[in-house]
Formats: C-alpha cells, sequence, structure tokens
C-alpha cells in the first residue's frame, strides 16, 4: 500500500513539473537554436526560419501572405500560440554609424520579464565572455577583439501594455 501511495505522488509531481520544464525549455531552445546563431551570423534568415520550425512554430494563422523571396522579417508564434519569436535583419544607424543588424525577439503571454531576466543570466552570467552595464541588470554584450567591426548584445526589456521581450542583436559596422 506505502508503494501504491509512493508512486502516485510520484507521478502527481511529475505530471507538475513536466509543463513546467517544457514551458523553460521553449525559451532555452530558441535562444540557443534560432537567436544566438542568427545574430552570430552562424546561421541564415532561412535556416533560423528552419530552426523554429523544427521547434513547432509556424507563422500566425492571420499571415497568409507568402514569404517575399528577399523577406527580412518574420513573426513565428509557438503550437499553442503563448510564445512569440520575430527574426529580422537589415541597415541601420548605430552610434551614427551605418550598421547591418540581424536580431531575433522571443517574447511570450507567459512569461515575465523577470523570467526571461533569469534566463539570460543562466546563459550569459559568464565575465568572460559577457558584460553587464551597471545602470542595465537586464542587458548583456559580448565581449570582443574588435568591437569597432562587430557586437552581440542581449537585453530584456517591458514596455507597458506589451509582452516582455529578449531581443539578441548582432550589429556589424
Amino acid at each position: 500500500m506505502k508503494s501504491v501511495i509512493f508512486c502516485s505522488l510520484v507521478a502527481g509531481l511529475l505530471s507538475v513539473a513536466a509543463p513546467l520544464a517544457a514551458q523553460e525549455a521553449v525559451p532555452a531552445g530558441l535562444l540557443t537554436e534560432v537567436c544566438l546563431p542568427y545574430a552570430n551570423r552562424a546561421q541564415t534568415f532561412e535556416r533560423s526560419i528552419r530552426a523554429a520550425r523544427e521547434l513547432e512554430f509556424r507563422r500566425p494563422v492571420n499571415d497568409t501572405e507568402p514569404l517575399e523571396e528577399w523577406a527580412s522579417e518574420i513573426t513565428m508564434v509557438s503550437r499553442d500560440g503563448a510564445w512569440r519569436v520575430k527574426i529580422e535583419e537589415g541597415s541601420v544607424e548605430r552610434d551614427e554609424r551605418p550598421a547591418y543588424e540581424a536580431s531575433c525577439t522571443i517574447s511570450s503571454s507567459r512569461a515575465s520579464a523577470r523570467e526571461l531576466a533569469d534566463l539570460g543570466r543562466r546563459a550569459f552570467r559568464d565575465p568572460r565572455y559577457w558584460t553587464t552595464p551597471p545602470d542595465k541588470a537586464w542587458r548583456w554584450d559580448r565581449r570582443s577583439a574588435y568591437p569597432d567591426e562587430y557586437g552581440l548584445a542581449v537585453e530584456v526589456s517591458e514596455q507597458p501594455g506589451e509582452r516582455p521581450t529578449m531581443t539578441v542583436r548582432g550589429s556589424y559596422y
């Protein structure tokens, strides 16, 4: 009888822990398989879309237009609609210099900015590779031997009325 009670208790705990682990796996998978490789230019725009699809992301239901051959932006949603990833690239002005940026933004209706920042702290807390500005606890900059040529930054932000976001941005000068 004790073993039956113990087994049902363990099964109950596992049924609660499994969705929590799965929920944490979504942003971690997006970060490591889509966003970081894309912003580092280790992965193309098209390959990043395929990587998101492998994580069971798709284009939103109301986005039915065919993707243009030279598209530079796409938004994809998770199967349950709770997570979004926006992959984009293009030319911008950064610190009064022209730059090419590749960025990837993760957002969710289920994760708070604090939870995204916790993910960032776990992923980017190694000071040998990442720095955090003293006034921006939710930002991490990749150390670079050539900061005049390229930079990689990750930032968590929260705007009123919007989903919290984690943006991984690669800037190339």
